[in-house]
């Protein structure tokens, strides 16, 4: 039967076109996911958030309708615009509307950074200096040293434009700064095929948002078994 093990409803951002191509392609067997879509109006400005989160109701009931056991608010930026707490906040408004096991990107990223005793890290996004201000703020509120920050800046540019190629090429050299792992930030950019290669040439782990936010799913749901291709998080995944 298609989903006996599990059934995952996914709010995404409606312009996000990655995260459904990447989440499939980690999908555990028995796993199906079920995709809702917040309006992410760019010309808002940092405001779009805001709107996803007015939007959050309808779309979540939607997705119970879909008879989803688990919810995942899987934008990293959407879940942590407000500052520390928020994503815990945003998780709670889930809750009020499905009574199902909830989490987001960013909490999935914090728990990931700790899974593997990382503190300090150098991240990488295609974000405005702006968004990388609150980014690191967020990050640095909750307890880790952000060492170093690099942005490709895509306004007015997809997220999803941005070639895995170029993305080895701007992360290749995030290692110089001492961290301890490297995070590569936001669920519209594509990072899974690549998320190996970097490793080895950073010889650090690497996490990214859609990777965490899965690796968040499993353990949830206790599925414990490895995922190879996919960089060391889910390659040397152990369920406590």
């Amino acid at each position: 039967m298609i989903g006996f093990k599990a059934r995952i409803g996914l709010l995404i951002p409606s312009t996000n076109v990655i995260a459904e191509p990447e989440f499939y392609a980690m999908a555990p067997s028995g796993v199906t996911f079920h995709f809702a879509r917040l309006e992410h109006r760019t010309e808002l400005g940092l405001k779009k958030y805001e709107n996803m989160i007015n939007e959050l109701s309808h779309e979540v009931k939607k997705l119970t309708q879909a008879r989803v056991g688990t919810i995942a608010f899987t934008c990293t930026t959407g879940s942590l615009y407000g500052g520390k707490g928020y994503n815990e906040w945003v998780e709670e408004q889930i809750r009020k509307v499905a009574a199902v096991n909830v989490t987001s990107t960013s909490s999935a990223v914090l728990e990931a950074l700790r899974d593997i005793k990382a503190r300090k890290i150098s991240v990488f996004t295609p974000y405005s200096k702006e968004v990388n201000e609150l980014e690191a703020a967020f990050l640095e509120s909750n307890g880790f040293q952000v060492l170093s920050i690099r942005s490709l800046d895509t306004r007015g540019v997809r997220h999803s434009d941005i070639d895995e190629e170029l993305l080895f090429d701007q992360v290749s050299s995030l290692g110089d700064d001492g961290c301890e792992a490297v995070f590569l930030s936001c669920t519209g950019l594509s990072t899974i095929t690549v998320l190996g290669r970097i490793e080895a040439a950073l010889e650090r782990p690497v996490i990214s948002s859609n990777q965490a936010t899965m690796w968040k799913l499993k353990t949830m749901l206790g599925l414990s078994a490895p995922a190879s291709n996919f960089g060391s998080l889910l390659s040397e995944m152990r369920i406590a």
